[in-house]
């Protein structure tokens, strides 16, 4: 294979032991030569000017990416040209500081306070959500501006009304929330969400939509999300519940049982993520488990059948016709569908997916031993090493004796089994358990039918 296959095998490979450390950073985003506060977590980027205003939002579309300050081809939410989203009329910050909760906790919360007097402005950022706390304090009536979203010169707005069932493209008065789409069930968003119905006017300018909330003297706070528009990550931040945020197809409703699955196992298993991954693993391989004993039984009978395959090639090597006439004899005479095992081994494939979409979108918040999250790659390899294992099991027993069909079967499954090591470590458990499974229902198999474990030698 060539070169650069392998390089970008090893770049996924290496990229765990690349994760960075959340942390606040000085970093001039907007080149006007005056570095910004950055708030830097593993699923977005988000810099403050000393105003107050958010001059950059940065999502990362794969989590623990490290921008190191090179932002130009980063995602930006925040739209160019417009007012800067986190814009209070009126406010002229004199006092500014930015903080963790706890300096030692990678996971503690980034506070950046803006003060004016007796008015105070807070942003509060959660490393493990793309949702941010704003806080305002303020002894008179104020004007919160707020502006989305870049990457699109025609982004869906949406502003939901109170006692509304369905959002509008634009509107005022009090609002549940109102939202920024780049498009309707893909791409990026941004959502603004009050306590309660609050005041808010929503505008289209110039490809921008502006929404205007008019706060009340005293405390007031909201949430605003902004990140990928994506299903699972919505129903994570608790914003897909809301009206009219999110149509999902039908990928995306299998995504949502799988979830609903996931945090019934959650709770079933007392809190633990790790017991509900297994639970729910096993559960769908019993489930599969007639449609896998098939797939194991049609591989083992087209390995038990391979020396009178070849002998009809050899005989009929010079004649291809003949010779698919008498496989489809032989594959009669034994019952045996050449096709059987294919249907299964592709049913595995969206589920891997679908397990993939779902555990590289959600927050698990946990961990386990070597492992600080389960979002995350295994930063030892020791589950994809693990997983080869199983897998050279596996392969060792479909070859059922067969030479070439090993080493066939290691080569093209050592290629995946090495891409693994940069997915989340909660889908890598999952695979491995559930092969681990397959290995035994493989054997179970094999013993009945009276196949050789190991390849003849010679």
């Amino acid at each position: 294979m060539r070169p650069w296959f392998w390089m970008s095998l090893v770049f996924f490979a290496l990229a765990p032991v690349l994760a960075l450390t959340p942390e606040w950073r000085e970093v001039d985003v907007d080149k006007d030569g005056r570095p910004e506060k950055v708030a830097v977590t593993n699923l977005a980027d988000v810099a403050f000017n000393l105003r107050g205003q958010i001059v950059g939002w940065y999502v990362k579309t794969a989590r623990a990416t490290d921008f190191r300050g090179n932002y130009e081809r980063a995602h930006n939410l925040v739209r160019p040209g417009q007012t800067l989203p986190g814009t209070l009329e009126g406010f002229v910050p004199t006092a500014f500081e930015f903080t963790r909760r706890e300096a030692s906790n990678p996971d503690a919360d980034f506070i950046a306070t803006f003060t004016d007097g007796s008015t105070r402005l807070t942003y509060i950022i959660h490393p493990r959500f793309l949702t941010l706390d704003v806080e305002v304090e303020s002894p008179t009536p104020r004007k919160l501006i707020w502006t989305g979203i870049g990457g699109t010169d025609t982004p869906i707005t949406k502003w939901l009304g109170q006692g509304n069932a369905q959002p509008i493209n634009a509107g005022q008065g009090p609002a549940v929330y109102v939202g920024w789409q780049t498009q309707k069930s893909s791409g990026f968003a941004m959502f603004l969400r009050p306590q309660e119905p609050t005041p808010i006017s929503m505008t289209q300018l110039n490809g921008a939509g502006i929404a205007e909330v008019s706060l009340p003297p005293g405390r007031f706070s909201l949430k605003v999300y902004g990140g990928l528009n994506e299903l699972v990550r919505l129903h994570v931040e608790g914003f897909y519940q809301l009206p009219g945020v999110f149509q999902p197809n039908i990928w995306g409703q299998v995504s949502l049982g799988l979830i609903w699955a996931l945090e019934q196992a959650h709770r079933l298993a007392g809190g633990s993520w790790i017991l509900a991954i297994l639970i729910v693993t096993v559960a769908i391989r019993l489930l599969m488990w007639p449609l896998m004993h098939q797939q194991f039984k049609s591989i083992a009978e087209m390995q038990k059948i391979q020396p009178l395959i070849k002998k009809i090639q050899e005989k009929y090597k010079d004649n291809r016709e003949k010779q698919q006439e008498e496989m489809m004899k032989l594959y009669q005479e034994h019952r045996i569908n050449p096709l059987g095992g294919c249907f299964p081994i592709l049913l595995q494939m969206p589920i891997l997916f679908l397990m993939y979409k779902v555990m590289v979108g959600y927050e698990f918040g946990q961990g386990f031993l070597w492992i600080r999250d389960l979002a995350l790659p295994d930063p030892l390899y020791i589950l994809p090493f693990l997983y080869i294992l199983v897998l050279l099991a596996s392969t060792w027993l479909s070859a059922a004796g067969n030479k070439d069909a090993l080493r066939q079967g290691i080569l093209i499954n050592l290629v995946f089994a090495f891409i693994l090591f940069s997915f989340p470590a909660g889908v890598t458990l999952y695979w491995l358990v559930s092969t681990l499974i397959g290995v035994g229902q493989q054997w179970l198999i094999n013993k009945q039918l009276g196949l050789p474990l190991a390849p003849a030698k010679g």
